[in-house]
């Protein structure tokens, strides 16, 4: 059974990230304050299936009526995808998004993100090119609620 629970700092050292997100994320100079933001915003949860923590997933509000949802995905992640990604749907559909008329993120770009991302019912808006420390593209995605 997969469960949310609420984010604590030290489930980042308790998780398996994946070798992406430790090489660019988490090498962040300002990486441990925004942990520390996550846990004392209370806007952040943690996801475990079987035991293994999948990912932490949260918001940051942008200004009003607008927040950014970020996932920090474990190496576990791929194991349980289609899991994840009906939890994630089911949070994004509660109710606890209502407040806003954007919800966005951004992903790298590729398959598997857009396909991801399509599924919980983001739009693809546009291309960040060159975007992180590996220059990578990214995308830029949202459900405005237009689209709910």
């Amino acid at each position: 059974m997969i469960k949310v629970i609420p984010f604590k700092a030290e489930h980042i050292e308790c998780m398996d990230v994946r070798d992406y997100e430790a090489k660019t994320v988490c090498s962040m100079p300002q990486f441990e304050a925004a942990v520390k933001q996550w846990e004392d915003s209370k806007c952040s949860a943690t996801v475990v299936f079987d035991g293994r923590i999948l990912a932490i997933i949260g918001y940051m509000v942008l200004w009003q009526g607008v927040c950014e949802v970020y996932i920090l995905p474990s190496k576990y992640l791929s194991d349980y995808p289609h899991a994840f990604a009906r939890c994630l749907r089911r949070v994004l559909t509660s109710g606890a998004f209502n407040n806003f008329h954007r919800v966005q993120l951004r992903a790298l770009k590729d398959d598997l993100h857009s396909r991801f991302n399509r599924f919980l019912g983001f739009e693809k808006e546009g291309v960040l090119k060159k975007y992180d420390s590996e220059g990578n593209d990214f995308v830029m995605w949202a459900i405005t609620r237009e689209d709910r």
